[in-house]
């Protein structure tokens, strides 16, 4: 039998009892389409989450941060993490002059023309960078500002909307923070955290001064709470991870005499908590999709075996007039990959449909939310509905192909 007579009879077969076909369909359609539109949501949630964290998280950063000494070293004389930690790890060979940045930051008041808790944050040039901030209006802090320790500062959006009444233009606007005045030159882009969320830790209720400045007034001993050590060097992320934390660790400790009252952090450590947790979530999804694909195969599967009872005399005059076993398994094989594969079709481009559908409306509810279609969901999806296809209709083709000719003419 040619192709184009196969592909008639699986029409056939559809038109014969087209509820039966829908329903027979409905799992694989699921189940493909499941595949795309969760593969395009988790895609575009990392990336919404990434662009809403409120801290540093990428994958090539060590983090170093206070934390209390062991027991046995409490008593032991210690130093506070601070500036000169962040020098000597920039000078350090053995780092190769990775990029060292400090957090250091208070919470305090605002105030002009009300007052407004806030946490004022030292910080220079690279934070924009290392936290993801963009600017909406004005300009983020250079480096003239670090070195002459000017009084200006870049305030969050939240802080832009309280103190500065959404002004449009900040020419001359200016806070008062711990009673001096500091002169606005640059409003962060609104960066909520994904769900919401309360507190000053939020970059909508910071305000960023040189940290030069920052130090002069509110930290003449120069401490920090944090540091961070952007990697560099080629290779495999974890063993450049695992190596940096070593020479990290054991330069601060001889600075430390010895007090390990600090704790380094890299990827292997929960800073990328979110990667992990949506890795998780991605492989439970995606099971999800799959065990829809085996419900729909145990309808193909259903669906050939009645095919082939109601084809059985059809099958017994093939046989008699001369068609092998082989052509008859060829000929339900195809059928049951192709029904399987016109499903998987239907749900993949239901799922880009709804994605798009969905993208949207997140887009509105939650801000910025990307439309990602990923091009391994789409052969995914495909791929396992024609291998589903062909896996559940084995059986059923294998048994038309064994069925007897006499006794198949013999049915009624």
């Amino acid at each position: 039998m040619k192709t184009l007579d196969q592909l008639k009879q699986v029409r056939h077969t559809f038109a014969s009892n087209k509820a039966r076909a829908a329903l027979t369909l409905l799992g694989i359609v699921i189940g493909a389409g499941s595949i795309v539109l969760l593969a395009g949501l988790l895609r575009a949630g990392e990336e919404a989450l990434l662009s809403t964290s409120q801290r540093a998280n990428e994958a090539d950063l060590i983090q170093v941060r206070s934390d209390e000494p062991p027991a046995k070293q409490l008593l032991k004389t210690r130093r506070k993490l601070n500036q000169g930690d962040a020098e000597l790890l920039g000078d350090t060979p053995l780092l190769g002059g990775a990029p060292v940045a400090t957090e250091a930051q208070k919470d305090t008041f605002a105030t002009r023309p009300v007052r407004k808790r806030v946490r004022l944050v030292g910080a220079r040039p690279v934070a924009k960078e290392l936290y993801r901030l963009e600017v909406a209006k004005g300009r983020f802090l250079t480096d003239e500002d670090i070195a002459d320790r000017k009084h200006v500062c870049v305030v969050g959006h939240e802080v832009w909307r309280v103190l500065l009444e959404e002004r449009e233009s900040i020419d001359g606007a200016v806070i008062v923070l711990e009673g001096q005045a500091w002169d606005v030159v640059g409003v962060l882009k609104d960066k909520p955290i994904l769900g919401g969320g309360d507190g000053v830790w939020m970059w909508n209720r910071k305000v960023l001064i040189p940290q030069t400045t920052f130090d002069a007034h509110f930290a003449p001993a120069h401490d920090v709470q944090r540091l961070y050590v952007r990697l560099g060097g080629t290779g495999p992320l974890k063993d450049r991870i695992r190596a940096v934390e070593g020479v990290v660790k054991g330069t601060l400790l001889r600075r430390h005499y010895g007090v390990e009252n600090f704790k380094v952090e890299g990827e292997e450590s929960g800073v990328n908590q979110e990667r992990l947790v949506l890795t998780i979530i991605k492989m439970l999804l995606l099971g999800t999709g799959l065990l829809s694909l085996f419900v729909g195969g145990i309808n193909i599967m259903n669906i050939m075996l009645v095919t082939v009872t109601e084809r059985t005399r059809e099958i017994g005059v093939r046989r008699a007039i001369g068609a092998p076993p082989g052509a008859i398994l060829t000929q339900f094989l195809l059928e049951a990959a192709f029904i399987s594969l016109v499903g998987g079709v239907i749900g993949v481009l239901g799922g880009i449909g709804t994605l798009a559908f969905l993208s949207w409306l997140l887009t509105k509810l939650l801000g910025a939310w990307a439309f990602h279609v990923e091009a391994w969901s789409v052969a995914l999806g495909l791929g396992l509905s024609l291998a589903t296809g062909v896996v559940f209709g084995w059986l059923p083709a294998r048994r038309a192909a064994r069925l007897d000719p006499v006794e198949a003419l013999r049915y009624e």
